[in-house]
């Protein structure tokens, strides 16, 4: 192989932001918990990567349709974008995205799940408090619940909130299958921010979430939110035998089922849609505002957070989108482009 071919293979290979954050966000876990006196091996590998890798082509299908459609309502060019997609270039940053999103999910399962048996401090009193304090001593959590239970709104929150993981995937694919690859790598990495450092403030500030700490407090509406009560009691089980299991004796458990709520990445990844596509994608920033402020009360209503942590969940988006345009920053010559086609002028 020739000399220029090998410079070229390296630059291509070369490591982006997006998968430096990822990948050291996954490694540092493991050695963090293994330290801890938490003996993940190969085991934890076996358990989330296979699955995972068998979805890249659902996840490419669904992302590159949902594109393709957009390209077909918007009056582009369907078969320019398939071109595009089929390249090698952009077919390898797609793998390598995914890919990374794969170890942010790995470190993120680990770390969520390991909390209960790390750290015996809770901070939801502390909590509660600010929260009302916030909100001149007046519970958002309280005033939610009672202005909803008794509606229709009430069993629409519960379905709606409970479409957030399934739905989260579809939303990823549809980001990581734009047809520039700036762009690709600055939602990537902006992301990777946002799960990486979310789940290390999770571990650093262990919250249950007003569903567990109050469970009283849900039942004006409790019966009308059989999807989120099911879950939390699901979660409440693993997670008391998580708290027994800091003895010794502990033999087995559900990686997926870790508690943790401040903050609330839920809000967060809606919010990092909005604040990304103001900056990048103008067209998908009201939808996304809109999706971001629903969640946020759903996740009110439903108990699994206090209003604070929807904050900091916005806050933390925010940071992330900066933190993306500083290290990966999307070209000027893309945005640009960007700004004509959005407009409708023909550049001269």
């Amino acid at each position: 192989m020739s000399r220029a071919r090998v410079r070229s293979l390296a630059i291509a290979l070369r490591p982006y932001p997006f998968e430096v954050v990822a990948l050291g966000a996954a490694l540092l876990t493991l050695a963090f918990l293994r330290l801890r006196g938490l003996h993940y091996g190969w085991n934890t590998v076996e358990f989330l990567f296979p699955p995972l890798l068998r979805s890249l082509p659902r996840f490419f299908a669904v992302g590159v349709g949902l594109r393709a459609a957009q390209r077909l309502l918007s009056g582009g060019s369907v078969r320019d974008y398939l071109r595009t997609v089929l390249s090698r270039r952009w077919l390898l940053l797609f793998v390598r995205c995914w890919l990374a999103s794969l170890f942010l999910v790995y470190g993120y399962t680990w770390l969520k799940v390991s909390i209960p048996l790390l750290r015996t401090a809770l901070f939801d009193p502390q909590l509660w408090k600010l929260d009302r304090l916030l909100h001149f001593g007046i519970s958002p959590s309280v005033l939610a619940i009672g202005l909803t239970a008794g509606t229709p709104l009430a069993p629409f929150l519960d379905r709606y909130y409970g479409l957030w993981v399934p739905t989260l995937p579809i939303l990823m694919g549809f980001f990581f299958a734009l047809d520039r690859d700036d762009l690709r790598r600055n939602f990537a990495l902006a992301a990777a921010v946002l799960w990486s450092a979310g789940a290390w403030i999770y571990f650093a500030l262990p919250v249950l979430g007003p569903c567990f700490a109050s469970p009283d407090l849900l039942d004006p509406i409790r019966d009308q939110l059989p999807r989120a009560v099911a879950t939390q009691r699901a979660l409440w089980d693993h997670y008391l035998m998580m708290v027994r299991g800091r003895s010794g004796g502990l033999t087995g458990f559900q990686p997926m089922y870790g508690v943790a709520a401040l903050p609330s990445l839920h809000v967060g990844a809606h919010a990092l849609f909005a604040f990304w596509a103001r900056r990048h994608e103008r067209w998908l920033f009201v939808p996304a505002a809109l999706l971001t402020a629903l969640t946020f009360f759903a996740s009110i209503v439903t108990g699994w957070h206090y209003a604070i942590d929807g904050y900091a969940g916005i806050l933390l988006a925010w940071l992330a989108v900066r933190l993306a345009d500083r290290f990966d920053p999307v070209e000027a010559r893309a945005a640009s482009a960007e700004a004509v086609e959005a407009s409708g002028s023909i550049a001269p």
